[in-house]
């Protein structure tokens, strides 16, 4: 387009044209599962979700240096279509937040699938040497596991905001659960606490990453308020 610009609106329509595409098919494919029955794929994995952000990431930063060559070499009368590269770049970042959002969707089914059976818990039984319930240790390296593929593949901020998320839900989520159960007795409340007590400090561990108290106010409160723990 710099050597010959009468060739910069045709330029703009095939960037226009190609990312799109490559925008909505990244769409369909991955949020819309399709790569499942397309490429073979048993699942759509975190791993996925975060390779397609990172390229949605990519493009949508990429995007405006292109426009800023263009409308150097673009006649006035032609600025208006690099308008529409503005809006390319809305449309990758929205598709962007859908990712990361579906990476918070995958831990709430996962925080609701380890809790699927928490009624048939012995809550009055002792931990047998163990720091958790078997529900939530298998919660918690599925939380290590998501944030170390994320932090391998995103931005450290997007990763953090991620976790933010990941942990208010999973505070809300598991005192939707908890509510379910009576915890009527002194054993009982000791054994969810402790349960509580290291989901709490794996999230402040995560080596990178800050956690506030507020963003797992919901489970802290739940502790509290049980008869045991009441100040």
């Amino acid at each position: 387009a710099v050597q010959l610009p009468t060739l910069g609106a045709g330029i703009v329509d095939r960037i226009y044209a190609l990312v799109k595409v490559f925008r909505d098919r990244s769409c369909r494919l991955v949020l819309g599962a399709e790569a499942m029955t397309k490429a073979g794929l048993k699942t759509i994995t975190a791993k996925h979700l975060a390779l397609s952000a990172q390229a949605q990431v990519f493009l949508s930063r990429f995007l405006p240096l292109i426009k800023t060559t263009l409308s150097r070499v673009l006649p006035l009368r032609q600025q208006v279509l690099l308008a529409e590269l503005d809006k390319l770049v809305g449309d990758l970042q929205e598709h962007e937040q859908e990712l990361y959002n579906k990476l918070v969707s995958i831990m709430r089914e996962r925080v609701d699938y380890h809790c699927r059976a928490l009624a048939e818990e012995d809550w009055n039984s002792s931990l047998e040497g163990e720091h958790a319930g078997s529900y939530m240790r298998s919660l918690i390296k599925e939380l290590q596991n998501l944030v170390r593929v994320l932090a391998s593949t995103l931005d450290r901020q997007v990763v953090q905001q991620i976790i933010q998320q990941i942990a208010q839900m999973a505070s809300k989520r598991l005192v939707e659960h908890y509510a379910k159960l009576p915890f009527s007795t002194a054993a009982s409340q000791h054994r969810v606490a402790a349960d509580i007590s290291v989901l709490s400090s794996t999230f402040h561990s995560l080596e990178g990453f800050k956690i506030e108290s507020q963003d797992l106010h919901q489970l802290t409160s739940f502790c509290q308020s049980l008869p045991e723990f009441r100040g």
